[in-house]
């Protein structure tokens, strides 16, 4: 079996190779005039470069290369933040305060409470319509993933949460900068979009393009705040566990096979997002070697963004069907409205 650090194999390389090449259009983009002026950076070029250029690609092509946007989606964003935490300074965190995890607890529950009363109402089964709360919830398509051997849903259920979760997560992305330059004291400070984008936002890569469009001073404490809800997957799959029992084909199979209850922790990478941003608060990060650090990461990031970009096909419409769109679009209103009104009522 191939080992998810494994580069893409060659049968893979026609769209591998348009991954760097949209992220390098992009940086060649960002730095115009017109780029600058319209706030666009390389990680925003990188991902709409990609949204664009997959439409027009044949169906083999994405079906052939998605092993290798997994890997730069996988363990190259993963990478890519764990290095962010090494630009953050220690003081950047201390200013999260409680109030930003009750609000991001918040969240997580309304989505999840939300996702199971509408999801029935739909008619959707309770491990399809949880899939979707807790990718709207936490954080996006990792969090479906994580929460499937939880619930135990079908593949079909996990396919069709991963698809809203990323349609929702990109609308929303693409919405929060267009209001922070339209209305840029619609939630008093302006540094408050920050907030909003890390408790609303689904995707880690979504809310650092979401941010940096908005302004890049607003990305470390937007980045913040969504690993605070990230570190959240844990608590939230044990209660899934604990709420909803099911006696699915997985749970079968588990039975006949012996094998125990899928494991339930933190991701690797949020600890070790945690690890840099002690490393970079005590300072163990020669000043020689920041920039480099930055660079790369940088360019992993913007590669990262320009697979997620390449990801995200109009088919992903058909896939999903109505009801898990419709429950995808309320799950996603309501978290947003949530967090506004919070922020406009002074809960930061």
């Amino acid at each position: 079996m191939t080992s998810p650090l494994t580069l893409p194999a060659a049968r893979r390389l026609p769209l591998a190779l348009l991954i760097p090449a949209c992220a390098a259009g992009a940086a060649a983009i960002a730095g115009t005039a017109w780029a600058s002026a319209l706030g666009l950076s390389t990680l925003a070029l990188a991902l709409l470069g990609g949204l664009l250029l997959t439409q027009t690609l044949p169906a083999r092509w994405r079906e052939a290369g998605a092993p290798a946007l997994s890997w730069f989606k996988g363990p190259v964003l993963k990478t890519a933040i764990v290095l962010y935490g090494l630009r953050i300074p220690l003081t950047a965190v201390a200013d999260l305060g409680p109030h930003i995890v009750a609000l991001n607890a918040g969240q997580v529950i309304v989505s999840l409470l939300l996702a199971a009363w509408l999801g029935r109402r739909l008619g959707m089964t309770r491990p399809a319509a949880l899939l979707i709360g807790a990718g709207n919830g936490i954080c996006g398509a990792a969090a479906v993933l994580a929460a499937e051997p939880v619930l135990r849903g079908r593949d079909r259920d996990t396919a069709m949460a991963v698809a809203a979760v990323v349609i929702f997560g990109t609308l929303n992305m693409l919405l929060l900068p267009v209001l922070f330059h339209q209305w840029p004291t619609l939630l008093g400070a302006p540094g408050q979009y920050a907030v909003l984008a890390g408790t609303t936002v689904q995707e880690v890569a979504q809310v650092l393009v979401a941010a940096q469009a908005m302004s890049p001073d607003l990305a470390d404490h937007a980045l913040l705040v969504k690993m605070v809800r990230v570190m959240m997957l844990a608590p939230a799959l044990l209660a899934l566990a604990a709420c909803c029992p099911t006696q699915g084909p997985a749970q079968a199979h588990s039975e006949t096979t012996g094998s125990s209850r899928p494991r339930i922790g933190v991701p690797r990478f949020a600890l070790l997002f945690v690890g840099a941003l002690l490393i970079n608060g005590l300072g163990l990060v020669p000043d020689a070697v920041a920039p480099p650090l930055a660079a790369l990461d940088d360019a992993l990031l913007a590669l990262a963004m320009a697979a997620l970009g390449l990801s995200t096909h109009a088919g992903l419409l058909r896939q999903a069907g109505w009801r898990p769109l419709a429950l995808g679009a309320v799950l996603s209103l309501t978290t947003l409205s949530v967090a506004a009104l919070a922020l406009r009522a002074g809960f930061h």
